[in-house]
């Protein structure tokens, strides 16, 4: 279709009617059409009155709203240049505006029948004054033929897919191919939506039972990820992939991301109901019977009691079988005996060597090595853990709901929060889904991992974000979600949040809850969710000493019991801050003689600073601003802005001079490094700023690099999002 703005629509009506061209009927938003062999003609009046948008347009019609967002983001990936976003319009239909490489204009739109589009495949009505003129043609078939030419000339499997969305209807041969590598490539990319309307169209070739299957696990396993709407159709296509005759294998697969989507919508029993008929189907299959098991027991941990019920189960099972049990049951037992304080750390890192040595079969390998990780991550081995991790997400071929997977990345992204390495995490979130911005907000597309989110709200609030780090909080619903360990971690995390904010009672209801949630589950060790000692420092700002201590005592004696520095150090800390005076004293100068050499930086800070507390209340003024320079520098070197500010408060209270600048954040950035910023925020690259400056190509590199680190950012992309978040410091 072609569209031309005119000054004089009447005037040029008159000229192609005296040409002959077959004239459609009126449309009512001042267009008129007509028709020549199959080119659909479309004269719209120029929105000035002096005609500034005439000219030509050519449309690319879609045959849904949904499909104008695809085709947009196609063109972009083949080099487009978004002129207008995607948008609905008030008299109807949805329509985007994107220019070629030349500046040529193309719109692509949906509209309502009125104006020339199509509902149903069916072709614009001819005009009755001109039945001799050729008929439209189906508006599919210029997608086809696109799609056709397209395809044989080498353009990308994105680019192609679209227009076989836009066709509808059965593709040429290539066609399934082209859709699936387009879907996968989009899922990879982050743009799940795009996935789902390719893998939909896949769905509408002629596939043989096992290819369909495979198409609807992957499909249900990207729709569950998101709305409601699709959430719904993804459970009903998995559920029809578990019925189709497949592989063992492959039935596998699709009734654990069957599992896994009904337990996150709080269908546990459900859930393992479906696993348990999947177990009777594998009674003849050793390895495949265990891997259910193990699958069905990540499903369970969704629903506190059905946890416990299945670790019965499993105990029960591994005590009567003549065989060595599985190693995925084994690990996942050493978990819970971890976790309810049945075994130390060094026990815990035994067992995770022990099975990770042994030939695991391929249906419960991620569980192993994502149970495995979490037993060496738990006993800080952080490099095993890494290791496993590592392992278990590049061997990874199941759905992206498969629970080991997410467990996987769970581990993953708790490491990283132990270790301080914050950025890092926020960097990941925005792969996995999780985070879109800056500023962080949640994605529409995340893939409901209440774990993640927990960790990238720790994450926000240890770097000082906690605006941003609120707002993620706040857009976390309960769903199915509540009674799943993943559900006190976030609670754990939301209590550390508002405890940051200056709301001791509104995160003493949080940890509290979390305790409970923990207790319920038989969790009594602090390597899980430390809420004991958090719940203590509410308790102190509280005004309820006492409370604090007792709760720290009981941290410390299950910490000792698991036996790391990282945890009995924190339990320390903790207590002595409660305890206070000279005996408090000694219990955190324990705490920091522990953590030093341990590498643990976050919870080394809070002990310097509570050491530096201390000391200053003692009178120990400059042994006080030692201990609170060195968390200054660990805060510092990790950008832990939110303890920069509070160590920075302290030492000012010690009597340190003050520092002469912020170090992290916006306010630390000198004038050129923010003007640099601002330039390279609007889109310029590194020698147009150094032309624009005048600056040396290498100057604007050293300042970008500068920035970046205190800032917090790693991609140019963020930098606009973190100086509109917060304030610069005004020149001196």
């Amino acid at each position: 279709m072609v569209t031309l703005g005119a000054r004089d629509v009447p005037g040029l009506r008159r000229f192609y009617r005296a040409l002959g061209w077959a004239e459609l009927p009126g449309s009512d938003d001042g267009r008129v059409g007509f028709l020549l062999a199959g080119v659909l003609l479309v004269l719209r009046p120029a929105a000035g009155a002096d005609g500034a948008a005439g000219g030509a347009m050519l449309t690319c019609t879609v045959t849904g709203p949904r499909q104008v967002d695809s085709a947009c983001v196609a063109a972009t990936a083949a080099g487009a240049t978004v002129l207008a976003e995607p948008a609905d319009h008030p008299e109807g239909g949805r329509s985007a505006c994107v220019a070629d490489p030349e500046g040529n204009r193309w719109e692509i739109a949906w509209a309502p029948l009125a104006r020339w589009r199509t509902e149903g495949g069916q072709a614009p009505p001819a005009a009755p004054a001109a039945p001799a003129a050729p008929a439209a043609p189906a508006p599919d078939e210029p997608h086809r033929a696109s799609a056709e030419l397209l395809h044989h000339h080498g353009a990308s499997d994105e680019v192609v897919a679209a227009h076989l969305v836009a066709a509808g209807g059965n593709g040429p041969g290539w066609a399934v191919e082209t859709l699936l590598c387009a879907a996968r490539t989009a899922r990879r990319e982050g743009r799940p939506e795009q996935a789902v309307d390719f893998l939909r169209r896949a769905l509408a070739e002629p596939l043989p039972p096992a290819r369909r299957g495979g198409v609807l696990t992957e499909l249900g396993s990207l729709e569950v990820t998101l709305g409601p709407a699709d959430r719904a159709l993804g459970v009903r296509h998995l559920a029809e992939s578990v019925r189709l005759e497949q592989s063992d294998v492959s039935v596998f697969k699709a009734a654990n991301a069957l599992g896994t989507a009904l337990a996150a919508r709080g269908q546990t029993s459900v859930a393992l109901e479906v696993m348990e008929e999947l177990a009777e189907r594998f009674t003849g299959h050793p390895e495949l019977a265990w891997a259910v098991q193990v699958a069905a027991a990540l499903i369970a941990s969704h629903d506190g009691h059905s946890w416990l019920e299945t670790v019965d189960r499993l105990r029960r099972l591994a005590a009567t079988t003549p065989a060595r049990p599985a190693p995925a049951v084994r690990v996942l037992l050493a978990e819970f005996d971890s976790t309810s304080g049945r075994l130390s750390a060094a026990e815990a890192a035994a067992v995770a060597r022990e099975v990770t040595v042994e030939p695991l079969d391929p249906f419960s390998r991620t569980y192993v090595l994502a149970s495995a990780a979490t037993l060496a991550q738990w006993a800080d081995e952080l490099a095993l853990a890494d290791r496993l991790v590592t392992e278990g997400l590049t061997g990874h071929r199941g759905p992206l709901v498969d629970p080991g997977y997410q467990s996987l990345l769970s581990v993953h992204a708790e490491s990283l929060v132990m270790r301080g390495r914050y950025r890092e995490l926020l960097e990941a979130c925005h792969g996995w889904g999780v985070l879109v911005g800056p500023p962080a907000r949640p994605a529409p597309s995340g893939v409901g991992n209440a774990h993640l989110v927990a960790q990238a709200v720790i994450a926000l609030t240890e770097t000082g974000r906690a605006a941003e780090a609120r707002r993620l909080a706040d857009s976390v619903a309960v769903d199915g979600s509540h009674g799943s360990w993943e559900w006190n971690e976030f609670l754990y995390a939301r209590g550390l949040l508002s405890l940051a904010e200056g709301d001791p009672a509104g995160a003493l209801d949080d940890l509290s809850e979390c305790g409970r949630g923990q207790v319920a589950r038989q969790v009594t060790s602090p390597v899980v969710t430390p809420w004991r000692s958090a719940a203590a420092d509410c308790q102190l700002l509280l005004g309820r000493p006492a409370a604090a201590v007792a709760l720290a005592t009981e941290e410390l004696t299950a910490a000792r019991r698991w036996g790391t520095p990282r945890c009995v150090g924190r339990a320390l800390r903790a207590l002595g801050t409660a305890t206070g005076g000279r005996a408090g004293l000694a219990t955190v100068e324990q705490a920091v003689a522990l953590l030093r050499p341990a590498g643990t930086d976050p919870e080394l800070i809070a002990a310097l600073a509570a050491h530096g507390r201390l000391l200053a209340a003692a009178g120990h003024l400059t042994a006080a601003r030692g201990a609170l320079r060195e968390a200054a520098r660990h805060a510092e070197r990790i950008g832990a802005g939110r303890w920069c500010a509070v160590v920075a408060a302290l030492l000012a209270a010690a009597g340190a001079r003050r520092a002469t600048a912020s170090q992290t954040g916006a306010p630390a950035l000198t004038g050129s490094e923010r003007r640099i910023c601002a330039l390279a925020a609007q889109g310029h690259s590194n020698p147009e700023i150094a032309a624009l400056l005048h600056l040396a190509l290498r100057t604007v590199e050293t300042h970008l690099t500068n920035s970046f680190r205190k800032l917090g950012v790693r991609r140019r992309t963020e930098l606009a999002g973190r100086l509109a978040a917060e304030p610069a410091a005004p020149d001196g």
